[in-house]
């Protein structure tokens, strides 16, 4: 029986053995909503888990700061976490309290790095993409039912879900087209590996590739100063902020966190959804007969998926919450897909309904200033291959059993997807 003394919604076992806690965020919704979590091997935290409480602290930076931590871990991994920020401020020379990506960062520094790259992400560039995608989307669907006959079954993972996204943001990186299949490999190579060690090993192997090719590419712009191109890239690089140019370690996070971030969520969206549909076939049918429902079955499949987990604001001044006084000092931990499952802003949230009226989710994580930037480029890429897969959905059948983890319970992470062809 759940109890609040033995409640845990922080073991990562659990999250890739057992899926979400979803038992265990509905308790604390009823029971608990601002939680005082404290388990053995972590710092204590607020684990929120109400859409309204999220709403409020994501939206209140003056009171909820991004600086000192934004997720919460157990004292092995955030002692790891720490090493490695100090390892990389030493290596790339800058003073490691220093937020070097928009995750860490506070207005109003956050609001300045975020508008030097928003012309890139708004609605007018991504409806100039959209058409694209849709090309491409419609030949990576093409390659991959031909990949399912010849082999008998295929991994939409990471045979189809990430090809897609790694073009997309390559793209607005300013990446070159002969290089994106590197990075595409490099990408899914990062969730290679037969065992945790050689998970690890492989993991850490591609990184180092992708940052190698990354440290070049900012070190090229930089030395051209931008030269006038409109990739995200080339504005960091022509960018002044408070009368001095960014900092290579600013560029180089900054680069490495999109490319990281706008891949992998979308990944992994793209995979939760066609997952979705192909075990909810009578939503699938209504979107195949009806083409119109596009722009809502995206918004239940980003509902639906949640693959961002968590993310934990530094409160700075005593405040309340539903009667619970926050110290400053004290951490709180939202977590999103319980957000997405409440009943007071969703009716029937465990129905995967294409119909749903809209409501605001929290897909992307938090809301307010830290609102996903990629959001839109996420949309448009979502909608291309939704569209291009529904045709064929119902030809294929899920084989096997999803590989889903979590690690760190930060956001879901499909290791594998397989399909096959319906009854064979």
């Amino acid at each position: 029986m759940l109890s609040l003394d033995t409640i845990d919604i922080t073991d990562e076992q659990s999250y890739a053995e057992n899926g979400y806690p979803w038992r265990e965020w509905d308790f604390l919704r009823r029971e608990a909503p601002v939680f005082w979590y404290r388990r053995p091997g972590f710092e204590p935290f607020w684990a929120l888990t109400k859409h309204e409480d999220m709403a409020w602290v994501s939206r209140s930076p003056e009171i909820f700061s991004s600086a000192q931590r934004v997720s919460v871990n157990s004292l092995d991994i955030a002692d790891m976490f720490a090493k490695d920020r100090e390892q990389r401020a030493a290596l790339l020379g800058h003073d490691p309290a220093e937020a070097q990506s928009l995750t860490w960062m506070d207005p109003p520094l956050h609001h300045q790095i975020r508008q030097i790259m928003s012309p890139a992400f708004m609605p007018k560039a991504m409806a100039a993409l959209e058409d694209r995608f849709s090309t491409e989307a419609d030949a990576l669907v093409e390659e991959f039912l031909e990949l399912v006959d010849e082999r008998g079954s295929a991994d939409v993972a990471n045979q189809l879900a990430a090809k897609l996204p790694v073009a997309a943001i390559c793209e607005l990186l300013g990446v070159p087209v002969e290089d994106r299949e590197k990075l595409y490999l490099w990408t899914v190579g990062t969730m290679s590996g037969s065992d945790e060690a050689s998970v690890q090993d492989t993991f850490m192997s591609n990184v180092g590739e992708i940052m190698g090719y990354l440290t070049g590419l900012v070190q090229q712009r930089m030395a051209d100063g931008g030269s006038g191109g409109t990739d995200v890239v080339s504005r960091l690089a022509a960018a002044v902020v408070e009368d001095r140019k960014l900092p290579f370690s600013t560029l180089l996070n900054q680069t490495s966190e999109l490319l990281f971030a706008g891949n992998g969520t979308t990944r992994n969206v793209i995979a939760g959804g066609i997952r979705a549909l192909l075990e909810h076939p009578d939503e699938l049918r209504k979107l195949r007969e009806d083409p119109g429902l596009l722009d809502a079955a995206v918004e239940e499949i980003l509902r639906w998926t949640s693959v961002a987990v968590h993310m934990a604001r530094t409160c700075v001044q005593d405040t309340e919450i539903r009667g619970q006084r926050i110290r400053a000092g004290e951490t709180v931990a939202m977590f999103f897909p319980s957000a997405n499952r409440d009943e007071d802003v969703f009716e029937d949230p465990y129905r995967f309904d294409i119909t749903r009226p809209r409501r605001t989710h929290f897909a992307f994580g938090a809301l307010g200033a830290h609102f996903c930037l990629g959001s839109n480029l996420a949309k448009a890429q979502l909608r291309a291959m939704i569209r291009a897969v529904v045709p064929v959905l119902s030809a294929l059948e899920l084989d096997g059993e999803p590989d889903l983890v979590a690690p760190y319970f930060v956001m879901a992470e499909y290791r594998r997807l397989r399909v096959r062809r319906a009854g064979r």
